[in-house]
């Protein structure tokens, strides 16, 4: 083999992985659509001042706050107790979140997930699977130093 193929040899092992990158980028394809989380990502994220939020409960730490449909009842009570066991799933992280029921807020009704800066971030339904949850809740604490 000549000096001259090898030289071209290494500029196409090169070059190739950059055309495809620029290929994928431009086109899209061989790029995955879906996303990881499971509940409904608040985007762009709202501040305490914007949803009404308490800062002296809701900012320093994590709190996922239960917001029901009207007014808090055995449902809710339920709702509230897959929560804590959710907490307490999250081990040895479970002490940078809060759980905690809404009391008056016009956010919706909801599994609200709240940063330690006071921003609303993301939100699971009334009927939430409790493993989503803590999945999700995971992924943003093994992400994020805050709280």
């Amino acid at each position: 083999m000549s000096n001259r193929s090898v030289f071209w040899s290494i500029w196409l092992v090169a070059l190739v992985p950059v055309i495809l990158a620029i290929l994928m980028w431009v086109t899209g394809i061989g790029i995955p659509d879906g996303r990881v989380n499971k509940g409904e990502l608040v985007d762009p994220a709202l501040p305490l001042v914007q949803w009404g939020g308490d800062p002296e409960q809701h900012t320093g730490h994590w709190s996922l706050l239960l917001v029901p449909q009207g007014i808090c009842d055995s449902v809710c009570e339920e709702e509230l107790e897959v929560l804590k066991r959710v907490h307490d799933a999250l081990g040895r992280e479970s002490d940078r979140v809060r759980v905690m029921p809404a009391k008056e807020l016009e956010i919706g009704a909801g599994i609200w997930v709240i940063d330690p800066l006071g921003n609303l971030v993301l939100r699971h339904p009334l009927s939430f699977e409790g493993k989503a949850l803590l999945g999700d809740m995971k992924r943003l604490l093994k992400a994020s130093r805050l709280g």
